[in-house]
């Protein structure tokens, strides 16, 4: 994306805005255009100047990040949360925020969520959506006239990006309007299971389980507590998955 994304700090706490603002300098990517210490302050030049991303702290006074969120409905930007709280975090991506960082901020971390961000608007501003439709193994994306037609083979893994899906093959990635969770329901159990809040796998495409991870052509994807009963089933599909 070569035009750089607009971008508001939110944080009651001086030093936890300096350290986020000094991530993003020097990013030809990102351009900040305002840094806020309350709710109160940051919602009117929010509402007016529609960024392409929010950096958001959950826990301040008078209005949390969250009921701000939720006030600011259909005209929320992208969010990543970055909160000391880990406790607010279901709460924050039942509001589809798209990212949560636990404080202290490190590079490597807001690296990893920014590059997500980049790839998935890059994604949805070439594609904008595909409407996936499943039928006798295959899924089929109608795009315009033209129709793309996937074998449930070709696919590696699936990852959640809000109210999309990205469907992850070895050639090419490809977005779909639809939650993971809705996209799974298409999908034969046998053959795929959700891993993690924002990731399912297919089954056979397994080739490395550890206790918090899952590796897949050359990636390792993150295993969520509540989803390590998953782990039991891959491994017995894949009676020689290394571990």
């Amino acid at each position: 994306m070569s035009t750089p994304l607009s971008c508001v700090i939110l944080d009651d706490n001086y030093l936890d805005r300096l350290a986020i603002a000094s991530e993003l300098e020097g990013r030809d990517s990102i351009r900040l255009i305002g840094s806020f210490a309350s709710a109160l302050e940051a919602i009117g030049p929010i509402k007016k100047q529609q960024p392409d991303l929010l950096l958001l702290d959950v826990n301040m006074p008078d209005i949390n990040g969250l009921q701000l969120l939720k006030g600011l409905g259909s005209q929320a930007p992208a969010c990543i949360i970055v909160s000391s709280h880990p406790e607010y975090a279901l709460d924050g991506f039942a509001l589809n925020v798209f990212d949560y960082i636990l404080k202290p901020l490190t590079t490597e971390r807001f690296n990893h969520a920014l590059k997500r961000l980049r790839d998935f608007l890059a994604m949805k501003q070439r594609a904008e959506a595909y409407v996936a439709m499943v039928e006798n193994e295959k899924i089929v994306f109608k795009e315009g006239h033209d129709e793309i037609h996937l074998t449930l083979n070709d696919i590696s893994y699936l990852e959640a990006f809000g109210d999309y899906t990205k469907i992850v093959t070895p050639k090419k990635d490809y977005l779909t309007l639809a939650t993971l969770g809705s996209f799974l329901e298409n999908l034969p159990s046998e053959k795929f299971v959700r891993i993690h809040r924002s990731y399912a796998v297919a089954k056979a495409k397994v080739s490395l389980i550890t206790r918090n991870t899952i590796g897949i052509n050359n990636v390792n994807l993150p295993v969520g507590k509540t989803y390590r009963i998953s782990l039991a089933q891959i491994k017995s599909l894949n009676g020689n998955t290394k571990s």
